[in-house]
């Protein structure tokens, strides 16, 4: 389960550098080290400081309130309605003498996505009540609109609520449609903060297709402001584009405004990136002092990817640059960006391949994320020695190394792999050993696994199916679905062992139980024994909304540090009543953060194979919330709407192509540093939902 790649108009795989040779970047962090040192005696430099100390942590959202459904009979029946996906009730209650009632249906309406409540949504832009106003034109930014916008043009005309307008503004970037998008163009803001936001809706509008006459040269004008979030606004087209080919011919004025900003200024996140699509060798120096110089880690990542994108990847020093960074920056991120960018374009010239085995054989345990794209690298052109060597080396330690390595020999069909395999069956990790058991199982697919061999790791596998943990239980049963272990294991033991792990449902989560009676199908050829298990989808509990109070906390203790966030029940009750349920069970204690996109997302929450691709038996229903997705921000993963369970992920910065499609439910208080921290593989210690009843 994942969710939307920041940055798809790369290749998955983009990348960060370091300037010029590594003989030059040698000399600079000597004579760097040396000044600063100087400094220290001479005024008190901080010898300790890194260019990640300068990453302010995020500003509190601007949320307008709504009330707490839980206080209101009436409310908790729209929020039901809402869970239930019933468009045509909530649209009824588009027409509640209750302004409450009002506003909060327009809500629902917004995560139900009913095509049909357009026409009353559209009325409700007129109402006495700026609250019901506001939830309208959000509602109405998540639907298709028959009439291409031109509706909340003409709200927008009339509105003197600076809230509405902003939400306005916001609607009609995702929405509007061709042949409406001049009447955008000549929108005059009436402030800076409008201004911001007007420049976002050309930038989504121009990103969808809808490119008004001057609205690339008013974007580019706009680099230069002094206003950062007006500049951070207009760069946004620039970084998204899947191609340069809109706006191309600025890319002298674009290149003059990157020049131009302050190393630590957050548009240059995106202008890096737009330049990189260039695709320009007049670039490299640039591209290069960005990340030599950028102040702000997602700075150097994204001059990484730029960097790793061809022919940029194939032009002098570049090579060595993006080494270096991998080996030498003190951001992890940089260090995996720069590593993905320099292994994922182009064949590594000797010298390259030789430093990067070393960095693979003789790197830093705590950096094995920087270590995993070499790694894949090395895979890729079927060296696997050193991939099960260095798994050996650091997978003990971070068991989320050992299931990388995994995943890529699976396929080979070398007699040793199947020994690593095996050897990996009794990793420490309840989650490596379940793979690992997973992909033994299927060992016959790739490899030549004689009679005997067979035998023996299907009784391996039944045993474990029996006695193993949830995550061992999966992958041993998953295996033995394959017909090839009837008849080399006795049916007996594998039938007693399926018997034997269903006596347990009522403690094993349920995927466990739902693997296990798919086996005894396969086994008996019969279907499986009537077993209750726990609903597929989940119920607001209103009591237990109550009792955590209008602005709970989630505690998040991770490897790296505590981070606490401010919880938005009011609008995504649902999402946060699970979270509160599954950690005060202890369910995400020792759960990895698989998937750490550098620059984009931190995502976690696998609870049962700790991969991303597990699931906790249950889902719950899309809650899209007002909550915009900027640096800081709590979202669900999800693989579609309404997919939904127990995965969610941290933004690194903003990401408006997330807003109305992720659940956002909670924003950063505390812990910015422990959020840049987090890098793949790097574990849950205690998530905690702590009751609040502050504003």
């Amino acid at each position: 389960m994942v969710c939307m790649h920041p940055m798809n108009q790369h290749s998955s795989r983009i990348r960060p550098s370091t300037p010029g040779s590594a003989g030059s970047n040698v000399r600079v962090i000597l004579l760097v080290a040396a000044a600063c040192l100087l400094a220290a005696l001479l005024a008190g430099c901080d010898t300790q400081r890194s260019p990640d100390d300068l990453v302010p942590p995020p500003a509190a959202p601007q949320i307008e309130p709504i009330p707490a459904p839980w206080t209101d009979e009436a409310l908790k029946e729209v929020v039901e309605l809402q869970v239930e996906r019933d468009g045509e009730g909530l649209q009824t209650l588009l027409e509640s003498e209750d302004s409450r009632i009002r506003a909060r249906a327009a809500l629902a309406l917004a995560s139900v996505q009913d095509p049909d409540a357009f026409e009353g949504l559209t009325v409700l832009l007129a109402d006495p009540e700026p609250s019901v106003r506001l939830e309208a034109a959000f509602a109405l930014g998540q639907i298709s609109l028959p009439d291409g916008g031109s509706a909340l043009l003409a709200a927008l005309d009339e509105e003197d609520d600076p809230a509405v307008r902003l939400r306005l503004l916001e609607a009609i970037g995702k929405r509007v449609a061709r042949g409406v998008g001049d009447r955008v163009m000549a929108f005059e803001p009436r402030d800076s903060t409008e201004d911001a936001h007007h420049r976002m809706a050309l930038a989504r509008m121009a990103l969808g297709g809808v490119i008004p006459e001057g609205a690339v040269p008013h974007l580019v004008e706009g680099l230069s402001h002094s206003d950062p979030a007006i500049r951070k606004a207009s760069a946004y087209l620039f970084g998204r584009s899947i191609t340069p080919e809109g706006w191309s011919h600025e890319r002298d004025r674009l290149r003059e405004a990157l020049d131009s900003l302050g190393r630590d200024d957050p548009a240059a996140i995106q202008l890096v990136r737009g330049i990189g699509q260039l695709r320009d060798w007049a670039d490299r120096d640039r591209l290069l002092d960005w990340l030599r110089e950028g102040r702000d880690w997602r700075i150097r990542v994204a001059a990484a990817q730029a960097l790793g994108i061809r022919p940029l990847l194939d032009a002098e020093g570049v090579g060595d640059a993006l080494a270096t960074a991998m080996e030498t920056d003190p951001s992890g991120h940089v260090a995996v960006a720069a590593a993905t960018s320099l292994t994922g374009g182009a064949d590594l010239s000797p010298a390259l391949l030789d430093r990067a085995r070393s960095w693979v054989r003789e790197g830093p345990a705590d950096r094995w994320s920087a270590q995993a794209p070499v790694v894949e690298y090395l895979a890729a052109i079927r060296e696997v020695e050193p991939v099960m060597a260095w798994a050996r080396r650091v997978g003990d330690t971070y068991p989320s190394a050992a299931m990388v390595a995994l995943d890529l020999v699976a396929l080979d069909g070398d007699e040793s792999v199947t020994r690593f395999m095996e050897e990996l069956a009794d990793h420490r990790d309840g989650q490596v050993r379940g793979m690992a058991l997973r992909m033994l199982g299927n060992r016959w697919r790739s490899a030549t696994v004689n009679e005997e061999e067979m035998a023996r790791i299907g009784r391996l596998l039944a045993e474990r199916l029996a006695q193993g943990t949830p995550a061992e239980a999966v992958g041993a049963a998953q295996a033995l679905r394959s017909r090839v272990y009837q008849g080399v294991v006795p049916d007996q033991v594998l039938l007693e062992a399926a018997h034997g792990r269903l006596d347990q449902r009522d403690s094993d989560p349920a995927p466990v139980v739902v693997e296990v009676l798919e086996l005894l199908e396969v086994l008996t050829d019969q279907p499986a024994p009537e077993t209750e298990l726990p609903e597929l989808e989940r119920q607001v509990d209103w009591a237990a909304l109550e009792a955590l109070g209008p602005a709970p906390r989630l505690r998040l203790e991770t490897e790296v540090g505590e981070a606490v966030f401010r919880l938005l029940p009011s609008q995504a009750p649902l999402t946060v009543q699970t979270l509160a349920e599954l950690g005060a069970t202890g369910a995400y204690r020792d759960v990895p953060f698989h998937r750490v996109v550098p620059g984009f997302v931190a995502q976690g929450g696998d609870l049962m194979l700790g991969d991303g691709t597990g699931t906790p038996g249950f889902t719950i229903r899309s809650e899209f919330t007002r909550l915009p997705f900027q640096r800081g921000v709590l979202g669900m993963a999800s693989s579609g709407k309404d997919t939904e369970d127990a995965q969610f992920f941290v933004t690194h910065g903003q990401a408006p192509h997330l807003d109305g499609n992720y659940t956002s439910f909670g924003w950063l208080e505390s812990g910015a540093d422990v959020v840049d921290g987090i890098l793949a593989g790097h574990r849950i210690l205690e998530l905690e939902v702590l009751p609040g009843s502050g504003g």
